[in-house]
């Protein structure tokens, strides 16, 4: 029996190396470093989160939520079409990812709840904004609109994930959800596979339908892999149709598109999102895969303008205090649309009834916290 327990130490012993040598050229993300990501940075309760504003001041918000392991240059051909509309957009990287802080904490849905909420706060952003959410943004749009229906006004998602997700069933996604035996295999197999994903493969793509940055310089830091991970065993991908449910029964106007080819959320999705949001408004894209709103920018960009356009509110508001300051004077130019005025549609009501969130949000820092109960 001695041999079995040298065996069992020697295989502990080669891991536990393997898995420190692996993760011994990480650097940490600190504030040298961080000097050559280009805008700015905020503190929230315990820490940093990268963000860029653009587009003109006082012009109506949108918010651009990006997903699983990309950060925000994700969206740089839907915000500058969203620019050009004459929106002011804000882009961020989630904690864990790109340029933010990457605390060592549970990544559940309450924790990116809370990172919305506190991001909104303390760049004091208090009227409703519209939101976008891309692929895991989807379910933190639509868990944030639930639970603070106040501060949307509308929504817009693409390729939302929530529905059919392949890879998050079966004996290897069970294997990485166990402790220890499946930290090592995530930074020993997983990580490796992110960064070949054959989704990054842009030989074959225009220069400006490729990623305007570089995802894997995020990788070269301390704590991306961990996020990822905690993310995978604590923020649900699947099954979040009671969530979408929920975001329906708010009557918070919303529109997604998804791709026919896309291999991640599966075209199945769409089918299941219409089922519960029976009044969104639904696209399907043929031919287009997990990254449609880059590489197929041109086609979903007047979709995502066309739809916060409808937002007449906001531009009723901006044309009477236009009409304040320069009477008669030409106000479709000064806002870059064209001639004649633009045509909205009514908004959808605002009788919102929000819903009591599974768990009870965090209303302090959820950074090295004790979970809310």
């Amino acid at each position: 029996m001695k041999w079995v327990v040298w065996v069992i130490g020697l295989l502990a012993f080669a891991m536990g190396t393997s898995w420190w040598a692996a993760g011994s050229s990480l650097k940490p993300l600190d504030d040298i470093e961080r000097a050559r990501a280009p805008g700015q940075f905020v503190q929230l309760p315990g820490a940093k989160v990268h963000y860029r504003f653009s587009g003109r001041e006082g012009a109506p918000l949108i918010v651009m939520i990006h997903g699983y392991s990309t950060p925000g240059f994700i969206f740089e051909q839907n915000a500058a079409a969203l620019r050009d509309a004459g929106f002011r957009v804000l882009q961020f990287d989630h904690l864990g990812r790109g340029w933010s802080d990457r605390p060592d904490s549970r990544y559940d849905t309450d924790f990116y709840d809370w990172e919305l909420l506190a991001l909104l706060d303390a760049l004091s952003i208090k009227e409703p904004v519209g939101l976008v959410g891309l692929s895991m943004g989807g379910p933190i749009v639509a868990e944030f609109a639930v639970r603070h229906p106040e501060r949307v006004a509308r929504v817009f998602l693409f390729v939302p994930a929530g529905f059919d997700v392949a890879g998050l069933d079966g004996f290897r996604a069970d294997l990485v959800r166990t402790p220890v035996i499946g930290d090592w295999i995530w930074r020993m197999v997983v990580m490796k596979n992110i960064m070949d994903d054959p989704q990054y493969d842009e030989s074959g793509l225009a220069p400006e339908n490729r990623l305007q940055g570089d995802f894997r310089e995020q990788m070269k830091y301390r704590g991306y892999g961990g996020a990822l991970l905690s993310t995978v065993r604590h923020f649900p991908l699947s099954g979040r149709e009671d969530t979408y449910r929920a975001l329906a029964a708010t009557g918070i106007p919303v529109a997604a598109v998804f791709g026919d080819k896309d291999p991640t959320v599966l075209i199945s999705s769409a089918d299941k999102f219409a089922e519960t949001m029976p009044k969104a408004d639904l696209h399907v894209l043929e031919g287009a895969d997990h990254g449609l709103n880059y590489k197929r920018h041109q086609d979903v960009n007047p979709i995502l303008t066309g739809w916060f356009e409808q937002e007449a509110r906001w531009f009723n508001d901006e044309l009477e205090a236009v009409d304040e300051v320069a009477g008669d004077t030409a106000i479709d130019d000064e806002f870059g649309f064209d001639q004649p005025p633009l045509e909205v549609t009514p908004q959808q009501s605002q009788k919102i009834y929000p819903r009591e969130p599974s768990v009870r949000p965090c209303r302090t820092s959820r950074i090295n916290t004790s979970r809310c109960q």
